[in-house]
């Protein structure tokens, strides 16, 4: 009996070892990657309407676009949303203060950010998504109010968040920053590239906040 219990939590550990690897790889590969792609298309709002929309009709114009939605980001998506739910309250045994204050403030926010992003991704697609005149105006009507305007701030500022520091934890887990010293430059890299894409992500709330209604 201990025999087939020790097999049996070799097993669910090494089950848990993948999967969390794959919920790190599925956080760079493809959904970091979508939200520089997404934060940098939004971001030709800057360029004024006619710039959006040309993007717009581009992606939309896409072969094969529900299926590339659904493979390569909706399950993706779903994956790593639903397993970091599954582990975020794990977060309470980081036991804050036994460690680095810094290390464990920094895993504390990114499960909070997980969930600030599930309920921001559902609440985007279902406002943009499926409308079938998306343009530079349906986007900014929303945007314009006050609320929603802070609804979004927080939501791109946890997303990028998530992303950072996210994309930090990737390179420790996968072996690439070993030492002290490489996860220190390492976070001052990962820090300046989340810095930029939250500019970005800024600059596109900002230009359809302060546009003006036809």
């Amino acid at each position: 009996m201990s025999t087939n219990n020790n097999s049996l939590q070799v097993s669910n550990n090494a089950l848990e070892f993948w999967l969390r690897r794959l919920h790190s790889l599925t956080g760079l590969i493809p959904l970091s990657l979508f939200v520089v792609f997404h934060l940098t298309a939004n971001n030709s709002a800057i360029k004024g309407p006619e710039a959006f929309n040309a993007v717009v009709n581009i992606l939309r114009s896409l072969p094969y676009l529900e299926i590339v939605e659904i493979s390569i980001l909706g399950i993706p998506i779903l994956f790593h949303g639903l397993y970091g739910l599954i582990i975020t309250p794990q977060f309470a045994r980081s036991n804050l203060g036994a460690y680095s204050k810094v290390h464990n403030w920094t895993y504390y926010l990114q499960r909070i950010t997980g969930i600030i992003i599930f309920i921001f991704i559902a609440v985007h697609i279902w406002q943009f998504r499926f409308n079938e005149d998306l343009d530079f105006e349906a986007v900014a009507i929303p945007l314009r109010q006050p609320a929603w305007a802070i609804a979004y701030f927080i939501g791109i500022t946890a997303t990028v968040y998530h992303f950072a520091n996210g994309l930090w934890n990737f390179f420790i887990s996968w072996g690439f920053t070993i030492g002290k010293n490489a996860q220190t430059v390492s976070g001052y890299i990962c820090a300046l590239i989340g810095l930029i894409v939250l500019t970005i992500g800024y600059s596109a709330l900002w230009a359809f906040y302060s546009s003006l209604p036809n």
